[in-house]
């Protein structure tokens, strides 16, 4: 009997022990391109709205699987040649930025941590499909802001999802 309760106890202590690593484990929250949490300058227009004017379009890409992307080829007269940028506030330890494989813009990609003020800059060519940002300080809240640069020639910048690793709050 005492074996049996050895074993149920140890049973226990795994189970335990195993719920409390899922508790602070990671997990990845997927926002889409047309996520209400970002913000779009000019406003994004919807795919259903055709009368709707902004540098922002959400349009379906078809490159194997079907998606909706929210792009821009940069400001337009319509909305007062406003650059195109976009901004989320998140709390995470890691970011992931998808592009279309038909971006090809090059864009200001910022990353501010508040309360501390840390500012992180850089230019980055959208066409790498997968834009990561790493080691954020998860305790403060950070804001994304990625600005559109206009180039030479026409270009185009893709979102297609944004990806948080965040800590499992269970």
């Amino acid at each position: 009997m005492l074996h049996s309760l050895s074993r149920l106890f140890l049973s226990f202590h795994l189970l335990i022990t195993t719920v409390t690593l899922v508790v602070s484990a990671q997990q990845q929250v997927v926002l889409g391109s047309t996520s209400p949490e970002i913000v779009y300058l000019p406003s994004l227009c919807n795919v259903s709205n055709t009368e709707c004017f902004s540098a922002w379009q959400q349009i379906y890409i078809i490159d194997g699987t079907p998606v909706i992307v929210t792009s821009t080829t940069g400001p337009i007269s319509q909305t007062g040649n406003i650059v195109p940028q976009l901004f989320l506030t998140f709390r995470a330890s890691t970011l992931y930025l998808r592009t279309s494989p038909f971006s090809n813009a090059t864009v200001n990609f910022s990353l501010t941590a508040d309360p501390s003020g840390v500012t992180i800059t850089k230019q980055v060519n959208t066409n790498i499909s997968l834009i990561i940002a790493d080691n954020l300080p998860e305790s403060q809240t950070t804001i994304l802001g990625v600005t559109f640069l206009q180039g030479l020639s026409p270009t185009r910048f893709d979102v297609e999802s944004i990806t948080l690793n965040v800590t499992n709050s269970r």
